[in-house]
């Protein structure tokens, strides 16, 4: 028996951890012979998912593909437990883990190397933690003899290295293109070219020796414990790492909860949001994009009546939330083809934006402001990737991006990127 697409049914074991395994915090280097592939955590609710090896692997080459991809990975016959139904115990969520790009139909640059655009494998073993309880999972043909691995190398305590010491390098002309960009962007918006666009730029930091990914994903928890932290390592030894604060989707059979994620201002401006024409306006498009998006794919849709102020560590944001009934037959595959990428990170109108940002950015966004997150069978974690960085040995590049709209200013738009940049430069070990 065979999925449509002709990916194997994924099998696994899954066992409580016991005494020795028990705790949180970030995920061991490695774990019974085999090095982190992937963490997902949610410190606020006590969620983590530490995913170590593959023991299968799939990528899409076309909108057909994605579509096939997600509706196969979300199957209900998609996995199948040797120790008892699914609902006999706690099971990881998804447990397929992967990431979409920016713009999933264009190759990925050459810093790049080592992901692809659209990618989505299967552990070997999870760890993975709710509601304050602590559990084991082996995939694949050798899952028994992983699950015992994994036990007995758990009850080993890993030393924790302090993080290198770093340096952001100097933006040399960065602020001046940046400016350039961004007028550029505004003679769109004058000519009615444009209502928004989200333009990112990026900057690159290099520390005394690798970064050690156990520190850097435990800074980012302890630093932004309402975002998601994500891991995501490459083929050729590179990560992509970050903690971001906006939803794509949560899906648990066809109920969907998303939000809307635009405005921002520095937290002691905070109280000052839902009074600013300019920031509401932004946010308004993002909401009004998203529910119209999910009435074409759902029976019922919801969104709160007004914006909220959501406050993280160095920035606040409004932030409305939406939820939605799906229709029958509709999916996860259904969900990332309607909303990827929202107007939180391309822009209104979506074309327009998309086409402004491929003509004139020049930056090979890659995965930031893509898809990454987990899914499986009837459920999905999936988050927008922000407030990232792509590591490789002793260097980083962070990726941050603002929206620009009727009223922006190079210089203010500069500003707060350099806000949000904070988020991942404090995690890294940068000071001032």
């Amino acid at each position: 028996m065979r999925q449509p697409d002709g990916l194997p049914i994924l099998r696994g074991l899954c066992a409580a951890a016991g005494p020795a395994a028990t705790g949180a915090g970030p995920p061991a280097r490695t774990l019974a012979g085999h090095g982190l592939s992937f963490y997902w955590a949610h410190p606020e609710s006590g969620t983590r998912f530490a995913a170590y090896g593959e023991t299968l692997r799939t990528e899409a080459r076309s909108p057909r593909d994605l579509r096939d991809l997600f509706a196969s990975l979300t199957a209900p016959g998609a996995v199948e437990w040797l120790d008892g139904p699914a609902d006999a115990r706690d099971r990881p969520p998804g447990p397929f883990f992967g990431a979409v790009a920016f713009d999933p139909d264009e190759p990925l640059g050459p810093e790049w190397a080592g992901f692809a655009p659209v990618r989505w494998a299967a552990p070997r073993i999870v760890v993975f933690s709710a509601a304050g309880r602590r559990s084991v999972a082996a995939f694949g043909d050798q899952a028994g003899r992983d699950l015992d691995l994994a036990f007995r190398a758990l009850s080993i305590p890993q030393p924790a290295a302090p993080l290198p010491r770093v340096e952001a390098t100097p933006p040399n002309g960065a602020r001046s293109a940046w400016g350039d960009l961004v007028s550029a962007a505004l003679g769109s918006i004058e000519r009615s070219e444009l209502s928004k666009v989200v333009l990112a730029r990026t900057v690159d930091v290099r520390s005394e020796r690798p970064f050690p990914e156990q520190e850097l994903l435990a800074a980012l928890e302890a630093r932004h414990p309402t975002c998601r932290t994500f891991f995501l390592r490459g083929d050729d030894g590179s990560s992509f790492a970050g903690a971001t604060p906006e939803t794509l989707c949560r899906l648990e059979g066809r109920d969907l909860l998303t939000d809307a994620l635009a405005g921002s201002a520095r937290l002691a401006e905070a109280a000052e949001l839902l009074g600013r024409p300019k920031e509401l306006r932004e946010h308004a498009w993002v909401v009004e994009h998203v529910v119209a998006a999910l009435r074409s794919i759902a029976e019922q849709v919801e969104a709160a009546d007004g914006p909220q102020v959501r406050k993280l560590a160095d920035v606040a944001h409004l932030y409305t939330p939406i939820h939605a009934r799906l229709l029958e037959g509709k999916g996860l595959a259904d969900v990332v083809e309607t909303l990827h990428p929202t107007p939180a990170v391309g822009g209104v109108p979506s074309r327009a934006a998309m086409r402004f940002i491929s003509e004139e950015e020049k930056l090979g966004r890659g995965l930031y402001a893509g898809i990454v997150g987990l899914c499986g069978p009837g459920r999905a974690d999936l988050a927008v990737a922000l407030r990232c960085a792509l590591l490789r040995g002793p260097s980083a590049r962070l990726y941050v991006g603002a929206g620009i709209v009727a009223g922006s200013t190079p210089d203010g738009e500069w500003a707060e990127t350099e806000l949000k940049a904070r988020a991942l430069l404090s995690a890294l070990g940068v000071t001032g």
